[in-house]
């Protein structure tokens, strides 16, 4: 890889990382104080309800055990319960409605502070933009 291209690549990341946890971040409520992977643990469950504990962890590529952590401060808080399971391959999951409450109140902070960071841009640009993101994800998912 060409020095150049590995630092457009290199600046490609610290982006990503410093826009998602930034955002995270100011998506915080008093309400809803969670870290960046249980946000993420909690996406995962509002978008696949009655997912496992072991799907979530292959799917954000974390330890078992870090997501058991993670999902056991969810149950106490009352954002997510384990429904019964005849399969006996751990409980499927799902967020309670103060869960789906605060899952939704992060995901409007998100989108607000996204706007925000967007409305200088053209249209064409937040079109591009959106592709060229969803482009990445397809690629990264693929490998």
């Amino acid at each position: 890889m060409d020095t150049e291209r590995h630092d457009h690549s290199s600046r490609v990341l610290r982006s990503l990382v410093a826009i998602t946890r930034r955002g995270l971040a100011d998506a915080r409520d008093d309400d809803t104080p969670l870290s960046m992977t249980e946000q993420s643990i909690m996406m995962a469950i509002a978008e696949q309800p009655g997912i496992r504990s072991t799907d979530i962890a292959r799917m954000f590529r974390l330890n078992r055990s870090t997501v058991s952590r993670q999902l056991a401060a969810l149950l106490r808080l009352g954002f997510v319960r384990e429904t019964p399971s005849d399969t006996g391959r751990g409980r499927p999951l799902e967020l309670t409605e103060a869960g789906t409450s605060a899952f939704h109140r992060t995901l409007a902070s998100l989108q607000r502070i996204v706007e925000a960071h967007l409305a200088s841009w053209s249209d064409d640009e937040v079109a591009r933009f959106a592709h060229d993101l969803e482009r990445f994800d397809r690629t990264a998912d693929a490998s």
